[in-house]
């Protein structure tokens, strides 16, 4: 028996609505049926997904505080005025700075860009940097995405005697900072249609409202913030990523262009999928381990040299990067299993003997010194990974008796709302619902994580706190064949809020099963369905699952919950699922007419039960085939 490593939660299509679809648009049956699940359920809706493009651009004076901006811009520059932009050091405000960059040098502004240094100054506007901006001449300051919180430093910026802009796309604050302009869709006030926008996209509606047209040739950079940054591709995120991506196929950029070579990505395939596995985290390594400048000098850059050795520069400190993350992991991680060990020691004591292992806090809240603060985002997202609850990791400045961190989500638990809830705790915090960051007292940690397991515990179920996989729809292989796959295409780009479709097929027969990899750490399965006289077989491959190899025998009836893609070797293009679980719901057949002796028997038994990989859901459910 093998139980799937999450709960599924399978959805449906409305057989009529999806009908109606594919007649009218010509649409095959699948993706009819997935637009229904989507909530597309007319044609002009369905048109519009599908086919929109620049007309899919709101008026970017719909912005409240746009105006205000746009004039005080266009006043600077008319004067010469000393124009400073002030950005943020993940691949959001990266792209937000570039893209600025490539704004203001087009307008021959008179204009230079400063990202804080992670390490040193933290996030966001800080006295220091304005101070240094008042000195060195500035006039003007527009931050990119960063600002919506900074109360005190914009106050102290206009005590100064300069102007601010703020343009931000994080939740506000119940007080907002006293701006020339505040831009932000999500501000209490603002009747922009999408909310949805990422700190780049709104630096894009900027660039839109001073050009007085759509800038396309800034799109690619609009593109990578969006998706480095998780937003929703929908909506105006959507036609903004979609051109964005067919902008950056045949990209001039000399910054893209090296980036994507050192990515080994050809132009011509560049999908969203690359941008938030490739060029996202080799643009987020430069803030992260020191300073964002390289990254923002990539992608603002004229000179091919220079972009080639920049990305060089990007893609080795993404390896150290990596190294570092793998190490604080691991610290993490036995920081976890001690809290366990430690809580079930204590049921024990309690209740005596106990099979529970469900022993950990609803909310982790992890911390150590000097760890490396540009990483513990990550840290916390791989800790999420592995054992399913909302993280906070921290880092712990011993000298000065602080800790910064970064939050991760888990679905059903909005992070910003429990932070609000522990307010009087931070000297600072921010973000959203998924993702956060915060700064506190070290001695204040303790109280932090009781708290918030208080706030968790009336909000967070034990069945929330198991792993879910959502699948679109149930179908049958016969429901799949290659032009249907092919055909899915038109459904990306694929990310946060329009997530790669998923299928559930029950039935399948395994017909071979083979291992792959230098450490035979990938699992390859043939699997074939008889469905209504209709026969079809197609291959599965599971990546880092062939320690299930053990638990499968051919001839077995399996559950796979699976996205769909086309393989292609030696110009032969086939069907093949993705397994990204998988349930065998039936005994597990072993032949113990060998052992002789019970102790041999029993240790058989131990070793099938040791040997199920618990992060996969395995149970052995053993069927004896004895001598006697």
């Amino acid at each position: 028996m093998l139980l799937g490593k999450a709960r599924w939660e399978i959805g449906s299509a409305d057989e009529e609505n999806a009908v109606s679809l594919e007649e009218q648009l010509g649409l095959s049956p699948l993706v009819a049926r997935l637009l229904v699940k989507r909530g597309i359920h007319t044609p002009d809706a369905a048109k519009q997904f599908l086919y929109e493009g620049i007309e899919g651009f709101h008026d970017p004076f719909l912005l409240d505080g746009m105006q205000a901006a746009v004039e005080r811009i266009q006043l600077a520059i008319a004067s010469g005025e000393l124009i400073r932009v002030y950005g943020d050091y993940d691949a959001d405000g990266v792209t937000s700075t570039a893209l600025m960059v490539w704004l203001l040098r087009g307008l021959g502004a008179n204009f230079d860009s400063y990202i804080p240094h992670r390490v040193r100054e933290g996030y966001g506007l800080n006295r220091d940097a304005v101070k240094q901006a008042y000195d060195e001449g500035v006039k003007l300051i527009v931050t990119v995405d960063t600002g919506v919180s900074a109360v005190d430093e914009v106050a102290y910026i206009r005590e100064l005697g300069m102007d601010v802009i703020v343009t931000d796309h994080h939740e506000p604050p119940a007080i907002l900072p006293e701006a020339l302009a505040l831009i932000n869709p999500k501000k209490p006030s603002c009747p922009y249609p999408f909310k949805g926008l990422a700190g780049v996209g709104v630096a894009f509606k900027l660039a839109h409202a001073l050009l007085g047209r759509v800038p396309m040739e800034l799109l690619q950079y609009a593109a990578i913030g969006t998706i480095a940054d998780l937003m929703p591709l929908q909506g105006e995120n959507r036609v903004l990523v979609k051109l964005g991506l067919e902008q950056m196929r045949s990209t001039t950029s000399p910054g893209l262009s090296a980036l994507l070579q050192v990515c080994r990505v050809e132009k011509r395939d560049v999908s969203a999928g690359h941008i938030g596995f490739g060029l996202g985290p080799r643009l987020n390594a430069s803030g992260r381990l020191e300073s964002a400048d390289a990254a923002v000098r990539l992608l603002t850059t004229e000179d091919s040299d220079e972009a080639g050795q920049l990305a060089m520069t990007l893609d080795a400190l993404n390896i150290e990067r990596q190294q570092i993350v793998e190490e604080l992991t691991e610290l993490a991680v036995a920081q976890v299993e001690k809290m366990k060990a430690a809580a079930q020691e204590d049921v024990q004591e309690t209740n005596g003997p106990t099979l529970n292992t469900d022993s950990l806090p609803r909310v982790l809240v992890l911390a150590g010194a000097d760890w490396n603060v540009g990483v513990v985002g990550i840290v916390a997202s791989r800790i999420v990974e592995r054992y399913y609850r909302p993280t906070i990791v921290l880092s712990i400045d011993e000298a000065k008796g602080t800790a910064k961190g970064s939050a991760r989500s888990i679905a059903g638990f909005d992070m910003y709302e429990a932070l609000t809830s522990c307010a009087a705790l931070f000297d600072h915090f921010g973000g959203h619902s998924a993702a956060a960051g915060m700064s506190l007292s070290a001695e204040l940690i303790h109280e932090l994580r009781d708290k918030l397991n208080v706030f968790a515990a009336g909000r967070l179920t034990p069945e929330q706190l198991i792993p879910q996989l959502t699948a679109d729809i149930a179908c049958n292989l016969a429901d799949v064949p290659l032009a249907c796959i092919e055909e899915l295409a038109q459904l990306a780009p694929y990310g946060m809020g329009n997530p790669t479709p998923k299928f559930v097929f029950s039935d399948l027969q395994i017909t071979d099963i083979r291992t792959m990899g230098k450490e035979s750490q990938h699992l390859k399965l043939a699997l074939s369905q008889a469905k209504d006289e209709v026969s079809c077989a197609i291959e599965g491959v599971a990546f880092s699952k062939g320690n299930l190899s053990p638990w499968m025998t051919v001839g077995a009836s399996i559950e796979a919950l699976a996205e769909l893609s086309v393989n292609e070797w030696n110009g032969v293009r086939k069907p093949q699922l993705l397994l990204r679980d998988m349930k065998i719901p039936h005994l597990q057949l072993f032949d113990w007419r060998g052992a002789t002796r019970a102790e041999e028997k029993l240790a058989t038994l131990v070793a099938v039960a040791n040997s199920a990989p618990p992060e996969a859901g395995a149970v052995p459910g053993v069927l004896l085939l004895a001598d006697s």
